[in-house]
């Protein structure tokens, strides 16, 4: 049977479309599986840095020259020590003497986290990755290629951190940091499958970006290769 010419320009739009689709959704590569992503760990630490930016350099400047024993006993939160690590960077930056043992130092400073975690929201107009169908015949779920019209994706960080500072001799309170509060995001579009667009405000994120931009965008230049017996 002969299609009308009339309807062959649909068709092959809609199978080119529909090929598009399928080779968008499908093809997810990565090179390791790690427990936890690149994204995931930079939208933790950039938070961490951004809540510890809030801290009172003043207040902190005034222990210039006195030995600090920096205590993690009230800190158990994900990536503490990337916190502890930025905490003694920024303390010897100014000049505060970080002892390693409680009995050496003249000050402790307690740190305490009130969140430091990820929260992610997907939104799929289609059919999503996770979903299945049960096979007529055996009846064990049968997983479905995603086929995805609209796909929105939001990650956001939050760190929430305070400081305490005492005298270890007098248990003399020296000063509390109030609340401290960073957070990061990093959203991703996705349209027809084809199309995807991300937004973030994690610094490293971007460069990341926009040094995959210029390397597509770079013209290949083609190797002349020799004969083999050229000289």
């Amino acid at each position: 049977m002969r299609i009308p010419r009339i309807l062959t320009r649909p068709l092959t739009l809609t199978l080119a479309l529909l090929a598009g689709l399928a080779s968008g959704c499908v093809n997810k590569q990565r090179m390791t599986e790690p427990a936890r992503s690149v994204g995931e760990q930079l939208l933790l630490s950039t938070a961490i840095d951004r809540a510890l930016s809030e801290l009172d350099m003043e207040a902190i400047r005034r222990l210039q020259g006195i030995k600090v024993y920096l205590s993690e006993k009230y800190l158990k939160t994900i990536d503490q020590e990337y916190m502890i690590g930025s905490l003694r960077d920024l303390l010897f930056s100014n000049g505060v003497l970080v002892v390693d043992e409680v009995d050496h130092a003249e000050m402790i400073i307690e740190v305490r986290s009130g969140a430091s975690s990820l929260d992610t929201a997907a939104v799929t107009f289609g059919i999503a990755e996770d979903q299945a169908i049960p096979n007529p015949i055996s009846g064990a779920p049968v997983a479905l290629p995603e086929l995805a019209f609209f796909k929105k994706q939001n990650n956001f960080s939050v760190t929430k951190v305070s400081l305490v500072a005492y005298r270890v001799n007098t248990r003399e309170h020296v000063f509390s940091s109030r609340t401290l509060l960073g957070g990061a995001y990093d959203k991703h579009f996705q349209l027809l499958g084809l199309i995807r667009v991300r937004f973030t405000d994690v610094p490293e994120l971007k460069t990341i970006k926009s040094r995959k931009q210029s390397t597509l965008s770079m013209p290949s230049i083609p190797r002349v290769l020799k004969p083999p017996f050229a000289r």
